[in-house]
């Protein structure tokens, strides 16, 4: 029994972290973001958004749920002060001046942390808007208030989010500099994965001598 308990202390000393993932958005061309830190599991897209009500049948939905829409353009980035909104920036932004932003995860992910900051003017929604996370239900899951009439406005926060597939970012701004943190996860090696798979070997060998 004492080797059984050695061969379980072991294993799981193998254990490993996998670091966690950064998603970094410049838009210098494009909503693609570099990837830091860990692999993504799964991936992510951006698209303009609207909010669906109704199913396919034409009944409301327990939930509005934010789509992609395919009948919007690609998503356009730019240089904020071309339409107004405010004193040059250093390259360019999201445009999300007239519609709403979508990012949609393949896999739910566990968000940590997330940036981004706003256009250099004092336009937009005058009353408050959000940056929204929402779960695979499209339940709500966590939102941050963002005040799109003061210039240059930024967000900088930590999260402790689970199971985040949507975020999305309100229109009436450009955005940049954004980011999301996908938050650390255990990952088993290999040879964790071969001591288990040895104790599970003996744990039957034994039932069998018994």
């Amino acid at each position: 029994m004492k080797k059984l308990f050695s061969i379980v202390a072991l294993a799981a000393m193998c254990a490993s972290s996998q670091a966690a993932t950064v998603l970094s958005y410049s838009f210098t061309n494009d909503a693609t973001p570099s990837v830091s830190g860990g692999s993504l599991v799964g991936t992510v897209s951006a698209a303009y958004a609207y909010i669906e009500t109704v199913d396919a049948n034409g009944d409301p939905l327990s939930l509005p749920s934010f789509r992609p829409d395919l009948t919007a353009p690609a998503i356009a980035v730019g240089v904020p002060s071309a339409r107004g909104y405010g004193a040059p920036i250093s390259g360019n932004a999201l445009d999300a001046v007239d519609q709403a932003v979508l990012f949609s995860f393949s896999a739910p992910q566990d968000i940590s942390a997330f940036a981004v900051t706003l256009d250099n003017s004092t336009l937009g929604t005058p009353f408050g808007t959000n940056v929204e996370f929402y779960n695979s239900q499209d339940a709500l899951l966590y939102s941050i208030l963002v005040d799109q009439t003061v210039s240059g406005f930024s967000v900088n926060q930590a999260l402790s989010l689970m199971g985040v597939s949507k975020v999305v970012l309100p229109s009436g701004a450009f955005y940049d500099n954004a980011s999301l943190t996908v938050a650390a996860s255990a990952v088993p090696e290999p040879s964790r994965v071969l001591l288990m798979g040895l104790f599970a070997g003996v744990a039957v060998f034994r039932r069998r001598r018994a």
